[in-house]
């Protein structure tokens, strides 16, 4: 992409967040405080989770929201009131940790832990709000749950949300089409890619159809529309899996461009005995993340799956760059059909025409 066409695109960015501020102020109150904790996940050693100490904006989403409705719920998503310097506490499986919020509101656990034994794929847990109290010096709950891995799984999957699971138009003229779908949609009118759906289930289940193979959400969708993707993968009944997204900001730098392989790398580390499927598509730069970390991981990576939206400028791109590094096993496709041929082929999933039973 162009600077100049960068700067035009960061400049219509400013104008729509402003535009969002100024209607949101009509919807500021003093509202009530809550705590958002985002899905975790865990190792044998350690444990992950994000979360979020904010003003209670009230959203409430239905079905047959109208157009108005889902405007205005999107506008409260991005016009958040955060919580700064607040002291958090979690506990999970009769082990506590304190946290403190930045100034983004924003409370991340990343610590050592003792895993239990257990057959269960999710742990419930509990954050605690201790300061700021409310008036009468109650603290503030909310209930979270962390992924943990069963003994059956034999690899895991990261996939990438937009446009790899989610129709969300990122290469559009001026990301339009994704504009509007963020603002004027609400998650039971969001649409999924074709075939994605029986897809993830076949990898979650694997070769033999048995398995609970791990499934990891992707996005650069910034964490204020959490609750609206979560809701997405309930609705379309795609594998529960943790659900990994970036701090939002209109100027990207530092952590939002590492975003992808920081997440991938924690994810790596944190399963260091189990092999990864990557999916993701060819609007942006996907491939290179994905293959730059399977040389970084030697072994590590089942296969890469890079889905073309468009036959353009990136996508031959990144078709020399598949070809140029035979040693990983990357694949550019331009349906779900030929992921799922391909992972056949490769012993990854069972035959969608077979049965489990015999």
């Amino acid at each position: 992409m162009s600077n100049k066409r960068s700067e035009k695109l960061k400049k219509i960015g400013e104008k729509i967040f402003s535009g969002i501020n100024q209607i949101g102020e009509r919807f500021d109150s003093e509202d009530p405080l809550i705590v958002v904790p985002y899905s975790g996940y865990a190792g044998k050693n350690n444990i992950f989770l994000k979360g979020r100490v904010l003003e209670d904006e009230r959203i409430f989403s239905d079905p047959s929201d109208h157009k108005i409705r889902n405007i205005i719920n999107n506008i409260k998503r991005f016009e958040t009131d955060e919580i700064p310097f607040a002291k958090i506490r979690i506990t999970c499986q009769q082990q506590s940790f304190i946290c403190e919020t930045d100034q983004e509101g924003y409370f991340v656990l990343d610590s050592p832990w003792n895993a239990p034994q257990t057959d269960q794929s999710w742990l419930p847990l509990e954050v605690e709000l201790l300061a700021p109290t409310r008036v009468d010096g109650s603290t503030i709950k909310a209930a979270g749950e962390v992924y943990i891995l069963p003994n059956t799984a034999t690899f895991g999957i990261i996939t990438d949300m937009d446009d790899t699971v989610l129709q969300t138009h990122v290469s559009s003229l001026f990301k339009l089409r994704m504009l509007y779908n963020t603002f004027f949609k609400n998650a039971h009118e969001r649409l999924p890619i074709e075939g994605i759906i029986d897809l993830l289930q076949a990898f979650s289940k694997g070769m033999d159809g048995q398995r609970q193979n791990p499934v990891f959400y992707l996005s650069h969708s910034p964490w204020n529309i959490y609750d609206l993707l979560k809701k997405f993968i309930t609705i379309q009944q795609l594998p529960k899996g943790p659900l990994l997204l970036r701090d939002f900001g209109i100027r990207p730098s530092g952590s939002y461009k590492d975003h992808k392989t920081i997440s991938i790398t924690k994810i790596l580390k944190t399963y260091p005995h189990l092999p990864f499927v990557l999916l993701g598509d060819a609007a942006e730069h996907d491939a290179d993340f994905y293959i730059d970390i399977a040389k970084k991981f030697p072994n590590r990576i089942k296969a890469i799956y890079i889905r073309q939206v468009r036959n353009n400028k990136n996508a031959r791109r990144i078709k020399q760059l598949i070809e140029q590094n035979t040693d990983v096993n990357a694949v550019l496709v331009q349906s779900s059909k030929e992921i799922s041929e391909h992972a056949i082929l490769n012993k990854l999933i069972q035959n969608l025409g077979e049965t489990d039973e015999v």
